[in-house]
C-alpha cells in the first residue's frame, strides 16, 4: 500500500468511525422498537428483529397520541409566531438607521444567552396568575419567545445579503417599508427564512424542560411522555424506543422538505462578491 493510498484511506476510516458513533444509538433505538422486552435484553443480541411486531407502537400511541398532537400544535404555532415576529424585527434592524441600533441588536442576542429553565419559576408564576398553566398557548408563547433572539440574528444575516439597490429601487417606486419587506426582502431571502424556520421547528419540537415545568396533563408534549417511561422502579425501553422513533420523524421530514433552501441559505455569503 502506497503512502498516498494510506493518506486517503485513514481519513475515510476516521469519518466512518465517527459516523458510526453517532448513528449506532439511533440504529439501536430503531431496532429495539420492534422487539419485545426479552428481545431487547437477550444474549446473544437479537440483531435483526421481527419488523412485523408493532405492539410497542400500538401500546404507546393508544394512550399517548393526544400528546403527540400537542407537540405538533405547539411546535407549528411557535414556529409560525416566532418567524412572524422575528422577520420584521430583523428587517428593521438591518435597514433602519437609528441611535442605539447596534445596542438593541446586541441586547436581543444577549437574552438568548440565559438558559430557558432559569426563567422557569417566573414564567410559572406569570402563567399561574393568568390561569394559563398547562395550556398549549403558554408553551407556544414560551417557545416562540425563547427562539426569537436566535431567529432575529440569523434572519439579519440574510437580510444583509439583499442588494441595497433593490431596497432603494422599491422605495423610489413608491413602495412603503411594509411593501418593500413583503414584496422585495422576503422573496429574495426565502432560503434564509426556510433555514430560520427549520432550526426553530427543531428547537421547539425537542424541548423538554419548559414543557415538563409548565404542564401537568392537558398540554403535555411528547418529549414529556418519553421521559415518563423512565420511572424510579423501571425503564420501559420498548416504549422509549418506539416513542423516540416517532419523535425523530417530523424533524427529519421537515428538514428533507426544506433541504434545498437550507443548503442555499447556509452557504449564502460564503463566497465574497
Amino acid at each position: 500500500m502506497t503512502r498516498r493510498t494510506r493518506s486517503a484511506i485513514l481519513p475515510l476510516i476516521g469519518a466512518l468511525a465517527i459516523t458510526l458513533i453517532f448513528v449506532a444509538p439511533m440504529l439501536w433505538m430503531f431496532l429495539a422498537s420492534f422487539k419485545t422486552v426479552s428481545g431487547i435484553f437477550s444474549i446473544p443480541p437479537q440483531w435483526v428483529p421481527d419488523f412485523t411486531y408493532t405492539d410497542n407502537y400500538v401500546t404507546m400511541l393508544k394512550d399517548d397520541w393526544p400528546y403527540l398532537l400537542n407537540s405538533v400544535i405547539v411546535t407549528v404555532g411557535a414556529t409560525v409566531l416566532c418567524v412572524v415576529l422575528a422577520l420584521p424585527a430583523a428587517f428593521g434592524l438591518t435597514n433602519f438607521r437609528f441611535t442605539g441600533r447596534n445596542f438593541l441588536a446586541d441586547w436581543i442576542l444577549s437574552t438568548r444567552m440565559m438558559p430557558p429553565i432559569a426563567a422557569g419559576v417566573p414564567l410559572y408564576m406569570v402563567f399561574n396568575g393568568f390561569g394559563m398553566l398547562d395550556s398549549i398557548w403558554a408553551l407556544i408563547l414560551v417557545y416562540a419567545g425563547f427562539n426569537i433572539p436566535f431567529a432575529v440574528w440569523v434572519a439579519m444575516s440574510f437580510f444583509r445579503r439583499v442588494p441595497r439597490e433593490l431596497i432603494e429601487a422599491a422605495q423610489l417606486e413608491g413602495c412603503s417599508w411594509t411593501q418593500t419587506f413583503l414584496k422585495v426582502a422576503l422573496p429574495v431571502s426565502k432560503s434564509g427564512i426556510a433555514t430560520v424556520a427549520t432550526f426553530v421547528f427543531i428547537f421547539a419540537w425537542n424541548e423538554l424542560l419548559m414543557a415538563l415545568f409548565l404542564t401537568t396533563r392537558a398540554a403535555k408534549t411528547f418529549p414529556v411522555v418519553i421521559s415518563s417511561y423512565v420511572t424510579t422502579g423501571n425503564t420501559f425501553w420498548e416504549l422509549v424506543a418506539a416513542a423516540s422513533v416517532i419523535q425523530a420523524i417530523p424533524p427529519i421530514v421537515f428538514t428533507l422538505i426544506m433541504q434545498r433552501h437550507i443548503v442555499s441559505g447556509l452557504t449564502m455569503g460564503a463566497v465574497k462578491d
